[in-house]
């Protein structure tokens, strides 16, 4: 974390949730073993990125937040944010509830399917390996076309599926290179309308 700026009580709040989320690892197979050596420099710190483009006092809607990256860590980072996590697995969702509790987050649980959840107001759509790009678009449209941004955090093809992506959808963004290795991005996406140009 020595990257990053952060503040006494946000490295506690950090750490109750890696110490949460060692706890339920060990039960319920939330990331890999192998994952586990790089909790901080790879998935606390790739998650931490995201914090450059969301702004205090905003709403942020998290998909797939799994083992709460970057869901559970923005929300680490910003207390003065909501961030709502969807996720549709029972024992993650059992799980991000957990966390939040430990730490005492600004933050809530949506479990079930995104398509099917309500398109509350929100300022911000995140995920972090979720989906391809013209799907997660897709599931992200409802927030998106009222006036939301996408910052989403992706991989290597990120530029195959943002060329897929633009067969389908209409919109700005700006791809800001990952600090935390690799040729992933951060994408940020905004001005979604369905159609291309």
């Amino acid at each position: 974390m020595a990257d990053f700026d952060v503040s006494r009580e946000t490295l506690e709040r950090l750490d109750t949730i890696i110490l949460t989320l060692d706890d339920w690892r060990k039960r319920s197979n939330l990331i890999g073993p192998r994952e586990w050596p790089q909790i901080w420099t790879r998935h606390v710190g790739d998650s931490f990125q995201v914090l450059d483009y969301v702004p205090n006092e905003t709403r942020v809607v998290d998909f797939g937040s799994g083992a709460g990256f970057p869901g559970l860590i923005m929300s680490a980072a910003r207390p003065t944010c909501h961030v709502t996590m969807m996720e549709s697995v029972g024992k993650k969702c059992a799980f991000l509830r957990a966390a939040i509790e430990a730490a005492g987050l600004n933050a809530s649980v949506y479990q079930g399917r995104i398509e099917a959840a309500p398109a509350s107001e929100a300022d911000i759509v995140t995920a972090r390996a979720f989906a391809p790009l013209p799907k997660l678009l897709d599931y992200a449209a409802p927030w998106m076309e009222n006036g939301a941004k996408g910052v989403f955090l992706k991989g290597e093809r990120w530029k195959e599926e943002l060329t897929d992506a633009q067969q389908t959808w209409n919109f700005a963004y700006e791809a800001i290179p990952s600090r935390t290795g690799g040729s992933g991005v951060i994408l940020i996406v905004r001005e979604l309308k369905r159609g291309r140009r």
